[in-house]
């Protein structure tokens, strides 16, 4: 018997054009009237994943930026944060910075970027978030940050300094990847799936008892933790080698027939 279904928002629960479908919020409100909770867990920030939660009529808990975050949604409190120690983020920074890369800071629920350029309108199109533009990230009075990500079309570039990053850093952040041209870099051991298992222990609920359905590599613990990890038809092979199932696509309605499957049938 389920007790939980975590569910991811980008390329799974939401479509392309960034919306939840009809078919998709339905069967959300279906598996709630089970007694079944409903988590969302996503890279975005609080403030962006909010309408969606509000869409959702959900009032529990809200994992957000890979795992780094746990929102009340009702009460809009923050319940567990575990940020970037702030003299690790400012090495980051400036290193970053040196290489010529797009930078997007996020801090009190607030994205700051220092370029005002393709990459901050796309993401700001994508979040739904208007970004604070300012003259240098690196000179920014900064407490811990939450997250950093780098936006980087080119896909050698890409792994290219998703590696270099990981292999220079990765005793202090944690890196990862959301969609093909976002590099998310959080805390060490900062991922959803680390997130997920401390608040089933506040819950009493069992791993088993749990369904996650996502697509990217930011999704991959959670999805291997879970009882059954559900990979989305649109997500690269390697999501889908670490699950239990795999859904159809994001733009099929492929939340609402996996789980109509599972627990509506």
């Amino acid at each position: 018997m389920y007790k939980l279904v975590v569910i991811d928002l980008d390329n799974t629960l939401l479509n392309n054009e960034h919306k939840i479908s009809e078919r998709n919020k339905e069967i959300v409100q279906k598996v709630r009237s089970k007694g079944i909770e409903v988590i969302i867990a996503t890279g975005r920030m609080y403030i962006s994943a909010k309408p969606f939660l509000k869409e959702l009529a959900l009032k529990n808990s809200a994992i957000v930026y890979n795992g780094a975050m746990v929102k009340d949604v009702e009460t809009d409190n923050t319940i567990y944060h575990k940020p970037i120690n702030k003299e690790h983020a400012k090495k980051i920074i400036k290193d970053i910075k040196d290489e010529g890369l797009h930078l997007n800071l996020y801090q009190d629920d607030k994205l700051y970027v220092d370029k005002d350029n393709e990459y901050t309108k796309r993401y700001e199109e994508i979040s739904g978030i208007k970004a604070v533009k300012v003259n240098d990230l690196s000179e920014l009075e900064i407490v811990d940050p939450t997250k950093l990500l780098i936006i980087e079309d080119d896909p050698k570039l890409h792994l290219y300094y998703q590696k270099y990053l990981d292999e220079k850093y990765g005793d202090i952040i944690n890196v990862t990847e959301s969609k093909s041209y976002f590099i998310e870099i959080g805390a060490k051991g900062v991922n959803k799936g680390k997130t997920l298992q401390k608040l089933i222990r506040e819950k009493g609920i069992d791993k088993d008892e749990i369904i996650a359905i996502g697509d990217s590599y930011n999704d991959i613990e959670m999805l291997s933790y879970a009882g059954t990890g559900i990979a989305m038809e649109n997500a690269p092979e390697k999501i889908k080698e670490n699950a239990d199932l795999v859904a159809p696509h994001n733009e099929n309605d492929g939340v609402a027939v996996i789980l109509e499957k599972l627990i509506m049938n």
